[in-house]
């Protein structure tokens, strides 16, 4: 079973629920060490001064906010001190909204909730949810920082994915085709054409990270002492105008149906 990472306490009005916090998504990026290029002996980053290339001590280090390109307000660590907010254990759910009135801009990390006692609560909560197609907006405080979420039921579940603020998000207007940009009703119909014969069921374990899978094939062969893999650069595909582009998705679709 996974392992909690934080334990809160979720509050919905006079009602307390204790909680634990799981993540959601696990980085599964290939990480290196360094080392020099002659002997192979590790090597290690460090912060220097730009004038003279000399090591500074960490507790030298000042943080500054440049106003011009020779002016900048300096923050000592006591300043920043008394802006990290202080600890809590509480994660307060403030209201709830339909679920599409959040657009996916919104949403950033997704982490699971699970019940430290009154599973019956939990359970109940997790349907009520579920069954409402509601989304709850929470706050609450975890390593120092506020966080601003989203809680939601999944398979019978709580869900806490964490959400970009309002100034984090981009609005989408001002980027409207001209008139003369919009398609014709032939486009639009090769379009629709087009996504209907490649609709299906979405399988997660369809779309792999090529990139990583190509990389562990090429350490393991090195490790092997074998000669990496050749990998096939793709085609850049001709450009063309949407009607001659779909029409030729639409037959190679055909095409790798009838193989």
């Amino acid at each position: 079973m996974a392992r909690a990472m934080w334990k809160g306490v979720l509050h919905i009005g006079a009602q307390t629920l204790a909680v634990k916090l799981y993540s959601a998504v696990e980085d599964r990026s290939i990480h290196f060490r360094l080392l020099h290029r002659t002997d192979q002996a590790p090597v290690e980053q460090h912060i220097v001064r730009k004038d003279t290339g000399k090591d500074v001590p960490k507790e030298d280090i000042r943080k500054a906010f440049a106003i011009t390109g020779d002016t900048a307000v300096i923050l000592e660590p006591d300043e920043l001190a008394t802006l990290v907010p202080p600890e809590s254990r509480d994660i307060e759910l403030c209201r709830f909204v339909p679920r599409d009135a959040i657009s996916d801009q919104f949403f950033d990390r997704p982490y699971y909730l699970g019940p430290e006692r009154n599973t019956a609560d939990y359970f109940a909560l997790a349907q009520a949810l579920e069954n409402s197609n509601l989304i709850g907006i929470a706050r609450w405080v975890m390593r120092n920082k506020r966080y601003l979420g989203a809680l939601t039921a999944t398979q019978g579940y709580l869900a806490l994915t964490t959400l970009r603020r309002a100034e984090q998000v981009l609005s989408f207007s001002g980027v409207q085709p001209a008139k003369s940009a919009a398609p014709s009703a032939n486009e639009l119909k090769l379009a629709e054409q087009l996504v209907s014969s490649i609709s299906g069921d979405f399988d997660p374990q369809q779309w792999q990270n090529e990139y990583r899978a190509r990389l562990r094939k090429m350490i393991e062969a090195k490790a092997r002492g074998e000669k990496p893999p050749a990998h096939k650069a793709t085609k850049k595909r001709p450009s063309a105008d949407l009607a001659a582009s779909l029409k030729a998705s639409l037959a190679a679709v055909k095409e790798r149906r009838v193989a």
